[in-house]
């Protein structure tokens, strides 16, 4: 991956204009006056302007693409001077994967699927008449390198880099294509690919997008060497082939888009921000203005909430970007800008503790690519106060304790590694399936239990032993998926199985819901320790993130204590909704332990934050490798006092409302 060439704005916009040929005078109410007043209001550093949008149309006088056909100023050319005459950034938008106008014209640009047909995002009616009722979808299109897309998308680039001065680009819409078209089947062919193989056309698509990508930025970097070059869909963390293949890299920085509100959620962020961070890559975050989500005029998220997330996103290290989308006559929305201003303004007072740190911390998270197991994992560790980074081969020594959830995906290499380090004195939390071979016939690991096999059962109980019990119920509790069954062959047991009577069906049931449970143990281990190694039966980070269940978490949360008594980082006092992140600013000689509150509301189909009360009575406590001199609050700036006893340094965090952070000084 390129580094970006410039330090990366911290209080940016994404500025969607994607606007209808039937809509009267584009453009024709922009003002520089009004620009940049909404621009200071805001207290924005960088927006992203249009060149091109999702209808196909231009907002400047191309010769390359079509005008917007109502549009009779250079708007891109006034935006960018507008922005540049009070040092805003403006990176140049540019849409790829949907363009409405051009599916039409050239239907043999668009993404076929094997039947031919033009595949599309969203549901789409193709039989639809021009006046039924259209929901939100768009026609995909195939950009890969050498196709006419792909050649048609290079011209217009290389017009617009003659035409302006480009502070960078961001290119939209890259995602998983199995794709027919007559170019790629062309390429498949050549390069001697299965057609019939979705999983290898997939591939071949991806290689030859991220060939597309590589030579539109050689392109850009050619007459503006300085420009930023992103390409959006490409760093989401996940079992993609994008991602398989790492199209990020050719970003020079990565983009997080989500709009927590609706999709991704308010824990997504953190995983993501932590692995980018984790590859030396510069980030932001990217949500929205809306209260929903995207191209939602007249819907906004309360300032308040703009604040919290704006300040999550700094606790992350990362900078802030929010969404919004210009109204057709080309007036930015005063509505807008004033909200945002009240979350930047805060940004402005903790910018500088954020950006430019690294996360910090001595327990790692195993990425498995598994959504529910690794997004599972990370909001047991987020709610138990357990700060954490994304860990791998490569910073396998660096760690004290390791965590795999329930997914099979190591690879002999992989486990030999994590075995001689665990051999090593590394400590080892596993879920389910996490150790065992990719084939799910043995374990890879050697955790004092032999792996049987699966549970004939659905669903079964945990029974919690002595040195479990406190704080758990004395009775058997429900897991709503059955754990593995593994015998004891040197690990001691923490809690066992208790299996129900029988599988609910049909022929035999009992009651509402799941069988009871037997009046004895079952000889399989729910929980198995042996020194630095403890496994965990049950799925419980896929079952936490659809079940919720609070002894989960707690269970969780013992073992955890048990396992590692001395984190880097810990807490008392924060609620579970509360959220901490260390980050290491080495070049500041510092470093700052960042503290969130808010609880999130489900409304609707909504997620909603509002509610900040006062947080008093918490505690912190580090374990660094450095010896702290001072310690104060941010944003106050107020000096906190601290007690140091033994390897551990220990502050009373002032009483706070949404946010506040720790900082830590040992150098400079």
């Amino acid at each position: 991956m390129s580094p970006s060439p410039r330090p990366l704005p911290t209080r940016q916009v994404h500025l969607d204009f994607h606007t209808s040929e039937h809509m009267p005078g584009v453009g024709s109410r922009f003002s520089k006056k009004q620009w940049q007043d909404s621009l200071r209001l805001g207290r924005v550093n960088q927006i992203n302007v249009f060149a091109k949008c999702h209808h196909s149309w231009s907002y400047y006088p191309t010769k390359v693409g079509k005008t917007h056909p109502t549009l009779e100023i250079d708007l891109l050319g006034a935006q960018l001077e507008a922005s540049h005459g009070i040092g805003v950034v403006s990176p140049i938008y540019y849409t790829v994967g949907w363009s409405a106008m051009d599916a039409e014209v050239h239907p043999d640009w668009c993404v076929r699927e094997r039947s031919g047909a033009i595949h599309t995002a969203g549901p789409w009616n193709l039989e639809a008449k021009p006046e039924d009722e259209k929901p939100w979808g768009w026609k995909w299109m195939c950009a890969v390198a050498g196709g006419p897309y792909h050649r048609h998308i290079l011209e217009q680039v290389e017009e617009i880099c003659r035409l302006y001065p480009v502070d960078g680009f961001f290119f939209d819409i890259y995602g998983d294509n199995e794709c027919h078209c007559d170019a790629c089947k062309a390429r498949m062919a050549a390069e001697g690919v299965d057609a019939s193989d979705p999983r290898a056309v997939i591939r071949s698509y991806t290689a030859a997008m991220k060939a597309h990508t590589r030579e539109v930025k050689a392109l850009i970097l050619r007459h503006h060497p300085a420009a930023t070059v992103f390409f959006n869909g490409l760093p989401h963390v996940g079992d993609t082939e994008r991602f398989h293949q790492r199209l990020f890299e050719v970003n020079t920085q990565q983009e997080l888009e989500d709009l927590p509100t609706t999709w991704g959620g308010y824990d997504k962020l953190p995983l993501e921000a932590k692995y980018h961070l984790g590859q030396g890559s510069k980030v932001l975050a990217m949500s929205g203005k809306f209260h929903k989500s995207w191209g939602e005029f007249g819907g906004f998220k309360h300032p308040d909430a703009i604040r919290y997330e704006a300040a999550a996103m700094i606790a992350q290290g990362v900078c802030c970007n929010f969404g919004d989308h210009m109204h057709p006559v080309g007036e930015l929305d005063a509505g807008t800008y004033g909200n945002l201003g009240q979350a930047f303004e805060y940004v402005e007072k903790i910018e500088a503790f954020g950006p430019g740190g690294l996360p910090y911390s001595r327990l790692g998270l195993w990425l498995t690519l598994c959504d529910e197991a690794d997004r599972g994992a990370a909001t047991l560790l987020l709610e138990l106060h357990r700060d954490f980074v994304i860990a791998d081969e490569a910073n396998l020594a660096s760690l004290g304790t390791l965590v795999l959830p329930s997914q099979a995906v190591l690879t002999e290499g992989q486990a030999k590694a994590i075995q001689a380090w665990v051999t090593a004195g590394g400590r080892l939390f596993v879920f389910g399936e996490g150790a065992l071979n990719l084939s799910k016939t043995r374990s890879l690991l050697d955790l004092g239990v032999e792996y049987l096999g699966p549970s004939e059962y659905k669903i079964d109980y945990t029974v919690a032993g002595p040195e479990l019990a406190e704080g758990l119920v004395p009775t058997p509790f429900l897991n709503y998926k059955s754990g593995l069954r593994t015998r004891l062959t040197g690990a001691a047991p923490l809690a066992m199985v208790r299996e129900p009577y029988f599988n609910r069906s049909y022929g035999k049931y009992c009651g509402h819901a799941n069988t009871p449970y037997r009046l004895e143990d079952s000889p399989y281990p729910a929980v198995a320790a042996r020194g630095n190694t403890v496994f965990v039966a049950h799925p419980l980070d896929r079952l936490y993130l659809t079940d919720g269940v609070r002894l989960h978490r707690d269970l969780v949360g013992k073992l955890l204590r048990r396992l590692d008594p001395h984190p880097v980082f810990r807490v008392e006092g924060l609620p579970s909704s509360g959220r901490i992140n260390l980050l290491h600013q080495k070049d500041q000689g510092r470093f700052v332990a960042h503290l969130l509150y808010s609880p999130v509301l489900q409304r609707g189909s909504v997620k909603v934050i509002e509610d900040f009360p006062p947080i008093a009575g918490v505690r912190a406590e580090f374990r660094l490798p450095e010896k702290v001199r001072a310690v104060r609050a941010i944003p106050s700036g107020e000096a906190l006092p601290f007690r140091t006893q033994g390897e551990a340094i220990s502050v009373e965090v002032p009483t706070f409302a949404m946010h506040t952070a720790l900082v830590l000084e040992y150098g400079l």
